[in-house]
């Protein structure tokens, strides 16, 4: 099995794109896939269905530091119907009842400071994102994690 690191977030929107520095950040890995979304949708939980870890990469409003969650295994929390894709919890609990995903699932959150249109992110979000990528070494990369 295989571990998928997804990063969400629009560039276009300053610190929104912070993930996709993580990405950039982090050194190839074998038996690591990574990729770069603007938002989450459904086919993303076919995607993930075959990993034994999945992180969701993702920008945050909220300041404090940078910290990886795991998801819980149970059904997601209730939405708002207006809203216009998926969070990670719910594209995980398609992958476990479409696709039979057995695998770990995190979120890491990457906070930033201006998330106003315009490209290049802020120093806190630059920082922010740094540290993201140690955490996900950490995570990911260490002996104990294999």
């Amino acid at each position: 099995m295989k571990t998928i690191i997804l990063a969400i977030g629009n560039s276009l929107r300053r610190d929104d794109g912070a993930a996709h520095r993580v990405l950039e950040l982090l050194e190839s890995q074998s038996g690591v896939f990574t990729r770069s979304l603007l938002q989450l949708a459904p086919e993303q939980s076919e995607e993930i269905a075959p990993a034994r870890i999945v992180v969701f990469v993702d920008a945050d409003i909220e300041p404090g530091p940078p910290r990886i969650e795991r998801l819980p295994r149970g059904d997601p929390p209730p939405r708002s119907p207006l809203a216009h894709s998926l969070r990670p919890a719910e594209v995980v609990a398609l992958a476990r009842s479409l696709f039979h995903f057995t695998g770990q699932a995190y979120v890491c959150r990457v906070p930033g400071a201006d998330f106003s249109e315009g490209e290049g992110l802020s120093g806190t979000a630059s920082r922010n994102a740094i540290r993201a990528a140690e955490l996900l070494r950490d995570l990911l990369y260490t002996p104990e994690s294999r």
